[in-house]
Order: structure tokens, then C-alpha cells, then sequence
């Protein structure tokens, strides 16, 4: 008997093992057979049918067996002791089998007929399997879970600055980022709200054309189309050339990079200081919605919504998104009706539409296009100071004075314009400024044995139409003033990226740019009834303003006056760039980039003028009785085309004049990394920046010369206390050399022997610190702060312009001076707290943050009327989410205390005031939005 038994057992086990063998090796073909059955079934159709959910299933079904058969083939002692339990057992693995067969052939006999989707959920039985049923619920699962909104600390951020993904901590170079969950917490939309989130950055428009970045202080060019910004900015590998572009909502976002120093020798364009990278959503195969919507105080009202999914499963995707943004102003006019509502409002919106198609695992392409509009009466610029005298104590016109003649008086009151309150402008003429915007751009990845072939193709417009009050009054002087602007733009990069390192240590990529930018700019002013009183010297509105003829001389001088400057600055840019890893050890790495550039840059110019009084003369019978004084007098005013008045010279159309110039980019930036925690790098890269061709008054070429600069930074990141605390350290050095804007220089043709120009100061140099840190100080409870010390200074600037305060038309020396718009320090801080509340899955959600800057000079020419004292802007929220991410309900301030600022001081000048661009007053609201 036992003899027998311990037959059977081992019969049983040999034909156990057989078995299990059997389906191990049926399993494998089976997969074996799919793939080729699919395969041969795509090639036939000649398109790609992918069937992901369906191998997933298929998986989870070949990876049961083989755990049951594993488990068989190495525990036979212990779960197969009696042969009556081995016979039971062989029988179940037989069925198994014959349902593994039965799957196998469905399969196989649907990928034949193209109907994959049921092989793998049928059963003999038209019934689905039990392994089929749990893939469904647990995709169905995955489809509904939202990520919990949290700010990531640094140690999780992923980013792209080197066209490629990597962890923030392991990028040697000076980098920040505004992830998603602080985006979409924070509702950032804009440029200015991304410098309360980053270290050294800073941001002032009061419209599209007056629109600048800048970096540790340094890169504004607002107003001049002729001149590239030194600050780059880049929208899902698209170079934004036209400042203005960037004066737009950005919605649906991934995440928004900052890289401090030159760059250009990895992608895009050059960029002398830095690059704003901005990073949106990409379309995705598994079904997204999103919806927010947040209301307020000032009427705000703001609307987002995005979807995301699949057109055809596994080969073409979409994405498409949109936004509305309103909200009333905080700048009362109290010579506009009260209907209109306050000035310095928020009217935009927009939308984006992308697809993705994926015709092959190796061949990807993405297309976005895209269109915004914003329409806004930005320009309410206050007045700040008006001195009656200079410096010197000599006595000033100003545009106090000349609105206290007699020719505007109400109601036999002398009229006094507001000075000195942020919030009261009284302007007669305000209309709307338009600004619009769109563009379209197609990016291309190939992957080839052991690379990755890129190519991104792209065309932009933008359209800036202002309507601005010129005087800043309610009396008809300068009705319409300003630049009207149509800038387009075509790009096409192509980059070759290595997927495998060469020689084993060797990571790099190489690449070409070809850049075409070409720019209409209509700069124009057109003068009113009042103007002749306004801009009469003093003598001269004395004498016309004593008759009748008079003051129609006085009157028609400027009334209907239109001027015209037309410049068309046109940009051809040719460049290759390629950088290189050199991973000498496991822990020590040598990047190495070089950048060629060619440019061609030109411009023409035109000035004119339209009036209906073009001849003052006393034959015509309006002027009857009139003195050969009175009409030298109007036509001083006006000034006779050559020079004088508001004139000057009118020199008509100039042939277009410009120049070619070669410049190079370079970076030598060795890094190594001592463990995951802790790595310290040291860069020096050199850039250029092309010059720019420009006219002087008189219609003459007078262009401005390359800018270069040479930047060093050595940094440490570092992460402590079992990665809870991130500390990231980096100090810096820059020198920039010519850089270009405005300088005094000699001119023997006039009076004063001195004119004003755009040109190159001598050097800048700034020296500082930056800090980014997070802190999980416990679960739920998270902190974060960033900060710098600036100190940038003029180390060769002996011919600045004076500020206009001073009276003199002589050079200023500013060696030493610290720049303008360059804070000493800047700090943002803050914390947010999510807690379970303990039911229905809602958590409690708070946050708090604080952007300080410290006193600082907003004027370009360091007028002493230019200091902004130093300030806080404080935002916060409370509300709930469910933990899962899906929902969230908060009460959402921005600039809780609504402290007074200014982003930019305007110069004094011989008819206006000092005067200053607001910043954002405070707003609050409550804030919904849901992932579905």
C-alpha cells in the first residue's frame, strides 16, 4: 500500500510537472503569437491599431498562471502531500489549460478579423473572466484617481531645462521651478504672479508694448522692437521674440522653468541672462476634464476648462483648453462716467487645441495652435511729482503750470491735476488698447538607433493697438499716443539628441535654429483743441492768448494734428549649437557647449505729418488782424518740419539701412555629485546679444553695438534630515559689457553740446546669492523659502543721462550707482497645511505666501523721484479638497493688505510729470475647480 502510494504521488508530480511546464511554454507563445498576429495584422491594414488595455489584461491573465505554476513547481512537499490532492490539483490545471488555449485562439482568431477588443474578454461562455474583470476595474480605477494637490518638495520636481527629464537636484546650474500643484493652487496666470514665486526675477507692463523681464535686475527693453530682449522666454520649445507676447494668461500648465545665466548653447534662441521656460499640459490617451472657476470683489470673474483623450486609441490624441479673465480695475477716473468702471482692469481670454499623433513607438508629433485676446485700458500711469523747479533752483515749466494758465480753468478755478494717490488719474480720453496674439507650431521626435531626431517648426503674430490719453488730463491735448505694433515671427529648430551614451561616457546633443522676425511699428500722436495752450511757452501763450486771433492761432497750431513715425526692424538669424556631458565618474561630470550665430538685422524709417491747418497765414480770413508775431508764435508750437515744436524734424521716408554680425555663446560647467543628497557645481559661460540698427531724431543710422557678458556661478544642492529639507545655494558673478541704453553723448550742434541716444554703457556688474529651500516639516505641513542679495552696480558708466529733475543736458557719472528696477534683496516665503478633516474624504487645504522686495530705484534714468520704498505682498487661502485630488473649494486672496507699489517709474521730461505704473491692488474670491 504505501509502495503504491508513493507510485502515484510520483506519477502525479511528473505529470504536475508536465503540466505546469506545458502551460508556462503555452503562455509564452501565446504572448509570442499575439505580438506576431498583430503585427501581421497591422501591416495588412496598413495602419497601427494599438491594444494596450487588452495586453494588460492578457498580462495579468499569463501572470496568474505562472504564480500558480511556480508555486506548484517549487512547494510539491507541502502542497501536494496526497495523491488525492494531487489528483485534484492536476485536474484544476487541466482546466486552466484549456481555458488558456481557448483565450490563445480567441485572441489569435479576433487580431485576424480586427476585433481585438472582444478576443480577450470572451470566454467560451460569452462571459467574461474573472482576470478580465479585475483589469477593468482596476483601469477604471486608474482613470478616476486625481494626484492630492500638494506642492512638490525640490527633491520631486522633474524638469526639461536640458531637453531632457531629470530631478531639479541633479540639474548643476541655477534653476527654479513653479510646479503644477503651486500653479493651480496659487491660480497663476501670469508673468508678474511667477515673480512672487522665484528668486531675482522681475516683471512690469502696463500694456503689451511696455512689457519687460528682468534678471538679478538687468533686461528690460519695453518700447523698442529693434532691440532683442536679454531675457528669453520659451512656450513648449517655441522662442518668444516680441516682449509683448508674453503680456497673456497662461493657462493649463505643466510647470514653469527658470534658468539664471546665458544660455544658448542647448536650444532655441541666445539668451544673454536667462530663460523663462514655460511648460504646458500634453495631450493624453486616458480621458481628462478639468473645470475651474473663480469669482470675487472688483466683479472678477475667471473661467478655465480643459479636456484631454484619445481621437484614435494609441495613435491620435487631443487637447484643447480655454479661459476667460475679468475683473474690474482699482484706479478711479474722475473724468470718466461711473459706468465704465475703474481703470487698470483685466479683460482676456484665450484658448489653445492640440493633437498628438504616435503612428509608430518610435515616430511622435505634437501640433498646437493658439489664440488670445486682451482688450484693456491699461495706461493709467499716476502722477508721482511735478517740481516747478530744478536741482539748480532754476525755475521749471511744468505740466502743473502750464494746466494753471487761464485757458483752463473751470469755472474760474485754476485746475490742479491729482499728485501723489495711486488710485486717482482724471483722464478725458481713455479707450480700450487692444492686444492680440496667436500661433501655431509643430514638434516632431524620431527616435533613431541611439538618438532622437527633433524638429520644431513655428510661426507667431501679435497685434498691439493702443489708445492711450498722451497728457494724462481730461483737456483735449494728446488724444491718441503710443506705438502700434505687428510683430510676426517664423522659427524652425532641428536637435539630434544621443540616447546612449558614446564610448559609454559621452551624453550630447547638437542642433540648428533659423529665425525670422519682422516688425511693423506705427508710433503716432494726435493733438487736440487744448494742445496749442498746453505746449506754448510761457512767453508765447502770454502774447496769443491776448486777442481773439490769437488764440485761434494758438488753437489751430495743433488742433488735428497727426504725427506718424513708421519703423519696420526686420531680423534673419542663422545659428548651430551643441552641448555635450562628459560623465568622467560615476559622481563627476564635464558639460561642454559652444554656439555660432550669424544675424542679419535691418531697419527703414519714415516721419510725416497730417493737419487741416497746414498754412497759418494771415491772408486766410480766420486769422484776420493778425501780426507777423502771432503767426511766429503758432508756428513756433507747431515747429516748422525741420526743428522746434512738437515736430522737430519731420525727415520723411530714409532708405533702410542695416548691418550682419557673427557672435558666440559658449559654457564650461563641471559638477560632482558626492551622494543623492549632495552635489556642488561651477559654471562660466560667455554670450553676446546682437546689436540693434536704429535712428537717431534726424532720421540718421545710429545703431548700438553687440552686448556680451561673462557669467560665473558655483552652487551647492543639497537635501538633509532623510530628504525632508532642501537647500539650494548658488553664488554668482556677471559682467555685462555693453549693454545697450540710453547715454549721453557730445554733439557740437547743440546748445548744450550734448544729446541723448540709445547706445552701450561701459560695464555692469552684479554680484550676489540666491537660496531656494523646502521643508516637510511633518506630514501635511510643508515650507518653503527663496531669496537673494543683488548687488548690481554701474562699474563704467560716466556719460548716463542726468535725471531731467537736474536741468542740465550734461553727462552724469554713475559708476557705482546700484541699476535701476534691482531690489538689494528679494525674498518669497510662505507655508501650506493639509489635513484629513476625518470625513467624506475631505481634507482641510491653508496656504500662505510673502513676496518682499527691498528699496530700489524704478526709474531708468535714477531720477530722485524714482524710489519705491520696500514693500510685502502677502497671498493665502483656506479651503477643502477631497484627498484625492478631484475636487477643491477655497477662498483665494492675492494682496491681502493692498499695499501701494510701482513696477516702473516714468522720467520727468520738459511737459510731463514724474509718473508711475501700479501695481496690482488686492482681489479675493472663491475658487472651484474639479478633475473628472
Amino acid at each position: 500500500m504505501s509502495s503504491n502510494s508513493d507510485w502515484r504521488q510520483s506519477e502525479n508530480n511528473d505529470e504536475l510537472a508536465l503540466l505546469n511546464e506545458e502551460l508556462m511554454l503555452l503562455i509564452a507563445y501565446g504572448n509570442l503569437d499575439k505580438t506576431i498576429s498583430i503585427e501581421d495584422s497591422q501591416a495588412s491594414q496598413g495602419h497601427t491599431t494599438k491594444i494596450s488595455g487588452n495586453t494588460n489584461k492578457y498580462k495579468l491573465l499569463s501572470s496568474a498562471a505562472i504564480i500558480i505554476a511556480s508555486a506548484s513547481l517549487f512547494t510539491p512537499d507541502y502542497s501536494f502531500a496526497e495523491s488525492q490532492d494531487l489528483a485534484s490539483e492536476n485536474a484544476r490545471l487541466k482546466q486552466e489549460l484549456e481555458k488558456v488555449k481557448k483565450e490563445n485562439e480567441l485572441l489569435k482568431n479576433a487580431v485576424d478579423s480586427g476585433s481585438a477588443e472582444t478576443a480577450v474578454e470572451a470566454t467560451d461562455n460569452g462571459q467574461k473572466t474573472v482576470a478580465s474583470e479585475e483589469v477593468a476595474a482596476t483601469e477604471a480605477q486608474e482613470e478616476k484617481t486625481f494626484e492630492t494637490e500638494k506642492p512638490k518638495n525640490l527633491g520631486e520636481i522633474v524638469v526639461q531645462s536640458r531637453r531632457k527629464e531629470e530631478k531639479l537636484q541633479d540639474v548643476p546650474l541655477p534653476v527654479s521651478v513653479v510646479g503644477n500643484e503651486t500653479i493651480k493652487r496659487d491660480n497663476i496666470v501670469s508673468v508678474s504672479e511667477i515673480t512672487q514665486k522665484v528668486p531675482n526675477l522681475l516683471f512690469t507692463a502696463s500694456n503689451a508694448r511696455q512689457t519687460s523681464i528682468a534678471i538679478r535686475g538687468l533686461g528690460k527693453n519695453a518700447s523698442d522692437e529693434a532691440r532683442d530682449p536679454s531675457v528669453g522666454v520659451q512656450v513648449d520649445n517655441v522662442p518668444i521674440i516680441w516682449p509683448g507676447s508674453v503680456f497673456t494668461n497662461f493657462v493649463d500648465l505643466d510647470h514653469i522653468e527658470l534658468l539664471r545665466g546665458p544660455q544658448g548653447t542647448l536650444q532655441g534662441k541666445n539668451a544673454n541672462l536667462g530663460l523663462l521656460n514655460i511648460v504646458t499640459k500634453t495631450p493624453t490617451w486616458t480621458p481628462q476634464y478639468y473645470v475651474e472657476g473663480f469669482a470675487g470683489n472688483r466683479d472678477s470673474l475667471q473661467g478655465k476648462v480643459s479636456a484631454s483623450g484619445p481621437v484614435i486609441d494609441g495613435l491620435l490624441a487631443y487637447r484643447a483648453s480655454f479661459y476667460i479673465d475679468k475683473r474690474d480695475g482699482f484706479v478711479d477716473n474722475l473724468d470718466g462716467p461711473v459706468t465704465v468702471g475703474k481703470l487698470k482692469e483685466t479683460k482676456r481670454l484665450g484658448g489653445r487645441f492640440q493633437l498628438l499623433y504616435t503612428p509608430t513607438d518610435t515616430l511622435s508629433a505634437r501640433i498646437i495652435v493658439d489664440r488670445a485676446s486682451a482688450s484693456n485700458t491699461q495706461i493709467a500711469d499716476y502722477l508721482i511729482a511735478d517740481p516747478s523747479t530744478f536741482t539748480t533752483g532754476a525755475t521749471r515749466t511744468s505740466h502743473t503750470s502750464r494746466l494753471a494758465r487761464d485757458h483752463f480753468n473751470v469755472n474760474g478755478q485754476t485746475f490742479r491735476p491729482i499728485s501723489g494717490d495711486p488710485r486717482k488719474v482724471e483722464f478725458d480720453d481713455i479707450r480700450d488698447s487692444r492686444g492680440d496674439q496667436q500661433g501655431a507650431s509643430g514638434e516632431i521626435n524620431w527616435d533613431i538607433p541611439g538618438h532622437t531626431l527633433t524638429s520644431i517648426t513655428a510661426y507667431r503674430w501679435g497685434l498691439f493697438e493702443p489708445h492711450n490719453d498722451g497728457d494724462r488730463s481730461p483737456y483735449a491735448i494728446s488724444e491718441i499716443a503710443g506705438g502700434t505694433v505687428e510683430a510676426r515671427q517664423w522659427s524652425q529648430e532641428l536637435r539630434l539628441t544621443s540616447q546612449e551614451p558614446g564610448f559609454g561616457f559621452i551624453d550630447y546633443q547638437v542642433g540648428a535654429l533659423g529665425l525670422r522676425t519682422n516688425n511693423d511699428v506705427t508710433s503716432q500722436t494726435a493733438y487736440g483743441a487744448d494742445a496749442g495752450a498746453y505746449f506754448a511757452s510761457n512767453a508765447v501763450y502770454n502774447r496769443l492768448n491776448s486777442t481773439a486771433v490769437g488764440r485761434q492761432l494758438m488753437r489751430d497750431s495743433l488742433d488735428g494734428l497727426l504725427t506718424t513715425e513708421l519703423n519696420n526692424p526686420t531680423v534673419t538669424s542663422l545659428s548651430a549649437f551643441g552641448q555635450t556631458d562628459l560623465h568622467l565618474t560615476d559622481k563627476a561630470t564635464l558639460t561642454l557647449g559652444v554656439r555660432h550665430t550669424w544675424e542679419d538685422r535691418s531697419n527703414n524709417a519714415n516721419k510725416y505729418y497730417t493737419t487741416p491747418h497746414l498754412v497759418l497765414d494771415p491772408t486766410d480770413p480766420r486769422y484776420a488782424g493778425a501780426t507777423a508775431q502771432d503767426i511766429t508764435d503758432a508756428i513756433s508750437i507747431r515747429g516748422n518740419g525741420t526743428s522746434g515744436g512738437v515736430l522737430g524734424n519731420v525727415y520723411g521716408a530714409v532708405d533702410r539701412q542695416g548691418f550682419d554680425e557673427h557672435s558666440e555663446n559658449w559654457l564650461v560647467n563641471p559638477s560632482y555629485k558626492f551622494s543623492k543628497d549632495l552635489m556642488t557645481y561651477f559654471s562660466v559661460a560667455g554670450g553676446e546679444k546682437a546689436g540693434a540698427a536704429l535712428f537717431d531724431a534726424n532720421g540718421r543710422p545710429e545703431n548700438a553695438d553687440p552686448e556680451k557678458v561673462l557669467d560665473f556661478e558655483l552652487g551647492v544642492k543639497s537635501a538633509w534630515f532623510d530628504r525632508k529639507l532642501f537647500f539650494n545655494l548658488n553664488l554668482y558673478d556677471t559682467v555685462v559689457t555693453d549693454f545697450q541704453a540710453r547715454l549721453t553723448v557730445p554733439d557740437p550742434t547743440q546748445t548744450s553740446g550734448f544729446r541723448t541716444k540709445t547706445g552701450n554703457v561701459g560695464e555692469i556688474e552684479m554680484r550676489g546669492v540666491e537660496l531656494d529651500t523646502t521643508w516637510n516639516a511633518y506630514e501635511g505641513l510643508n515650507f518653503f523659502f527663496n531669496g537673494s542679495y543683488n548687488h548690481a552696480v554701474y562699474t563704467d558708466f560716466a556719460n548716463a543721462p542726468c535725471p531731467a529733475e537736474f536741468g542740465t543736458s550734461l553727462p552724469c557719472d554713475f559708476t557705482g550707482q546700484q541699476i535701476p528696477n534691482a531690489p538689494l534683496f528679494t525674498a518669497n516665503f510662505g507655508a501650506d497645511y493639509r489635513k484629513p478633516l476625518g470625513y467624506y474624504g475631505l481634507d482641510g487645504v491653508v496656504f500662505l505666501n510673502d513676496s518682499y522686495r527691498s528699496r530700489a530705484n524704478m526709474n531708468a534714468d535714477l531720477s530722485p523721484n524714482g524710489w519705491q520704498e520696500a514693500y510685502h505682498l502677502t497671498d493665502g487661502g483656506i479651503g477643502i479638497a477631497t484627498h484625492d485630488g478631484k475636487y477643491n473649494l477655497s477662498l483665494i486672496a492675492r494682496n491681502i493688505f493692498d499695499t501701494d507699489y510701482v513696477t516702473n517709474v516714468g522720467s520727468l521730461t520738459s511737459t510731463r510729470g514724474v509718473t508711475g505704473v501700479q501695481g496690482e491692488a488686492r482681489y479675493y474670491g472663491v475658487s472651484f475647480r474639479s478633475n473628472f
